[in-house]
């Protein structure tokens, strides 16, 4: 029987034996017949619920996941491919401080957000080679840093391909990554001046990974435009930390968004 489930005289009667006994015991002991100190019973805790993170419509396998929740789940990979291109240049340029505030990001807050899209696709997640890479700043060099950055955008590579997206799907991560970037560019440029330089970084990297889609659609007339668009789009960041102002207009974003929107259209 459980001690919740005992009965109020039960309770009694078991605690005034155990009273007994305890005196009894001290008696032998100490040859003592004062009185006794009892310690109160230790209240036994009770566990406290997890909540499961689970998408918005909640769907049950990988069998029943939409085109809509697959390219949301590699829009938020491919966020983090961009924060960790960031970071693996910036240890190039050995810029380690830097490098470490776009490497740990994803492995402390983006990562929990991809929960529930690992179970509803079945993928098997890269945690330990996430943790395993953010790991590595101040205790290693940039060549274990390398090698550890490549075993994560491998990872992800593999999922993103498990997920076969088609290619209206890869345009359609595309356009989300530029838009972010695009929020991204004008937070942390104004008037030419950078305000906040991690998400002006953080733009780019996400430029970079949006080329990667691009390039997966093959069969796509707009291809190779877009990417002449996105190479000269580059040009917005003359390096990771500019020390002049920048000249530079963000318009060259909103002209790729707005081809990979008239091409998303074109095919519906």
């Amino acid at each position: 029987m459980r001690y919740s489930e005992m009965t109020a005289k039960e309770t009694v009667t078991i605690a005034r034996l155990k009273t007994r006994q305890l005196k009894m015991l001290l008696g032998v002991m100490f040859a003592f017949s004062g009185p006794v100190l009892v310690a109160a019973p230790v209240p036994v805790p009770v566990p406290v619920p997890v909540p499961v993170p689970v998408l918005a419509n909640q769907p049950e396998s990988a069998a029943s996941i939409t085109l809509s929740d697959q390219v949301e789940f590699v829009t938020k990979l491919a966020l983090i491919q961009g924060h960790l291109w960031v970071a693996a240049q910036l240890v190039e340029a050995d810029q380690m401080t830097l490098a470490a505030k776009h490497a740990k990001h994803p492995a402390q807050e983006v990562y929990q957000e991809l929960l529930p899209f690992f179970a509803a696709t079945d993928a098997p997640g890269f945690a330990q080679e996430l943790e395993h890479m953010s790991g590595q700043f101040g205790v290693s060099t940039g060549g274990a840093f390398e090698h550890a950055y490549e075993q994560v955008m491998a990872a992800i590579d593999n999922i993103v391909a498990n997920q076969r997206l088609n290619s209206l799907a890869n345009f359609r991560v595309a356009k989300n990554l530029v838009a972010q970037a695009l929020v991204e560019y004008r937070a942390g440029l104004q008037s030419g001046v950078i305000v906040d330089l991690q998400e002006y970084q953080d733009a780019r990297g996400f430029v970079q990974i949006a080329e990667k889609f691009i390039q997966r659609c093959e069969a796509s007339i707009a291809r190779e435009a877009l990417l002449m668009q996105v190479a000269a789009a580059k040009q917005l960041w003359p390096s990771l930390n500019p020390q002049e102002p920048v000249n530079a207009d963000a318009e060259l974003l909103v002209a790729i968004g707005n081809r990979l929107e008239a091409e998303l259209r074109s095919t519906n």
